[in-house]
């Protein structure tokens, strides 16, 4: 009798969730993964013959389950309670922090990127720089659990640095680590402490003497990018921090943005993107009170943290992101004026897919 009552229990709640995906009008995004959600597809005889419009039909209704958002955590927190480790490719460490799973990283991927950024370089007469930022594993280390699935970094480094001018980040991050979280637990991105390690690293090795620290500004609630896969209910939020300088200007596109961060998104969970509100092909920061004249840069999200403490010493710095820019990146360079081509890039980035070696214009 128990097991009928069960039943129908589960097979009530299934209903519930059928009427109610059928009746809700569906989700755009997930603010928890900050993701976009798959919509229905639209119906065509082809798409039921090949099994692509079934498989948009189950993505869909996987995306837009109802308390979907809920299940997520439901499952974290069960996978949890089993004594796992590993949730999602996310690692939980002691403290509440959180890392990304990276024994998949690609020593190949790295080689090819590095390889190429210096290829590039070579071919306009100009200086490679490669800011290859670790992860939160390699400067945290006495964070992580034993027998974690992680790459060797210090070895994809060597990869990078074996192919074009590596800085030497991760020392010193391990190094300032001790007074200032270089990251953030929740997120895989660096914190504004991070970050003017990144600068001082990079002035070392372009000849600039580092301008002290701008403004610091703070924004509590911040829950990044690992929690987003793995969300804990009981985990604590992180508080998001980025340095402003004054007097610089940002342009995307023909748009000039009022401000380095974007207002709205500083009131959703994933506050690192506001940083020079997001991520775009092409962006422009603008000084004209700086000393130097330009600086060509190569990045990934990493870079936002980053650029606007670099624009204090450049009149322009052209921003390239190379996982979204689809114009040809030789013709780039044939206007740049600058010495240094700077390519500022997570480790992970680099190690998980070969955005650099294929952008168009590349000599290889």
């Amino acid at each position: 009798m128990r097991k009928a009552w069960l039943f129908l229990a589960v097979l009530g709640l299934l209903l519930a969730l059928a009427v109610c995906q059928l009746v809700l009008p569906p989700r755009n995004m997930s603010a928890m993964e900050n993701r976009m959600l798959a919509q229905m597809p639209a119906f065509s005889v082809q798409g039921l013959a090949n099994g692509s419009f079934t498989e948009g039909v189950e993505t869909f209704s996987a995306d837009q389950l109802p308390l979907r958002d809920r299940f997520v955590s439901l499952y974290a927190v069960m996978q949890t309670l089993s004594g796992k480790r590993l949730n999602e490719g996310v690692i939980s460490g002691a403290d509440g922090w959180l890392f990304d799973r990276s024994d998949g990283w690609s020593e190949r991927n790295v080689r090819l990127n590095a390889s190429s950024l210096q290829a590039l370089a070579d071919t306009c007469g100009k200086q490679a720089c490669l800011l290859a930022v670790p992860s939160s594993a390699a400067v945290c280390s006495d964070k992580v659990p034993a027998l974690a699935p992680l790459a060797d970094e210090e070895k994809l480094l060597a990869a990078a640095g074996s192919e074009t001018t590596l800085l030497p980040l991760l020392d010193a991050m391990k190094q300032a680590n001790g007074g200032h979280a270089q990251f953030y637990r929740t997120d895989h991105h660096w914190t504004a402490a991070g970050a003017w390690t990144g600068y001082e690293t990079v002035c070392a090795a372009l000849g600039l003497t580092p301008i002290p620290a701008p403004e610091t500004v703070s924004y509590p609630g911040f829950y990044g990018s690992y929690y987003a896969r793995s969300p804990l209910p009981w985990m604590a939020a992180d508080t998001f921090s980025c340095a402003l300088p004054e007097g610089i200007t940002l342009r995307v596109g023909e748009e000039e943005k009022e401000g380095l961060l974007d207002p709205a998104v500083l009131e959703g969970r994933d506050k690192y993107a506001a940083l020079l509100w997001g991520n775009h092909p092409l962006i422009e920061l603008e000084n004209a009170q700086a000393p130097r004249a330009e600086l060509l840069v190569i990045k990934d999200s990493y870079a936002n943290a980053l650029m606007s403490l670099l624009a204090r010493h450049y009149s322009r710095i052209t921003a390239v992101d190379a996982r979204y820019y689809t114009g040809n990146i030789a013709e780039l360079t044939e206007c740049y004026e600058g010495e240094v081509i700077l390519c500022i890039y997570g480790l992970s980035t680099l190690a998980t897919g070969r955005t650099i070696a294929l952008m168009d214009g590349m000599p290889y």
